[in-house]
């Protein structure tokens, strides 16, 4: 097999999270591909791979930290309003997205789109509170 395929087969078992078969699949990537070529390929595969899975979790935590906060400021925020007014949804369609309820087969999630309508939202909300203060 070519390295470029022990490659993908070295992403898969790091996509599905199986640590064992990963250490595994990298030994043996290191120990049949050795020239200089092959290793700065496999370095630059992996910190690749491992940026990526950084990149996706300082997603997932902040995604958290998000919901967190809407938990905490839940009877205060208008969700009805807001999925009305600026998504033209129903309040169910916000929580799916909130909760990242299954939907479909897959966790609903808002889209970069939507995340960035939401805090518009919320900023001209407060906005307008402040105005009235």
């Amino acid at each position: 097999m070519k390295l470029t395929d022990q490659l993908e087969m070295l992403k898969i078992t790091h996509d599905v999270g199986d640590v064992e078969k990963f250490k595994e699949q990298y030994l043996f990537i290191k120990e049949h591909f050795t020239s200089e070529k092959d290793v700065r390929q496999i370095d630059g595969f992996v910190d690749k791979m491992m940026k990526e899975r950084k990149k996706e979790s300082d997603r997932n935590m902040e995604e958290i930290r998000l919901r967190c906060h809407l938990y905490l400021n839940k009877d205060i925020i208008p969700f009805s309003y807001i999925a009305k007014t600026y998504f033209k949804k129903s309040k169910a369609w916000l929580y799916q997205r909130i909760n990242e309820n299954i939907v479909n087969g897959k966790p609903a999630k808002f889209t970069e789109n939507e995340i960035k309508i939401f805090n518009e939202a919320l900023q001209d909300i407060g906005r307008k509170i402040g105005s009235i203060a």
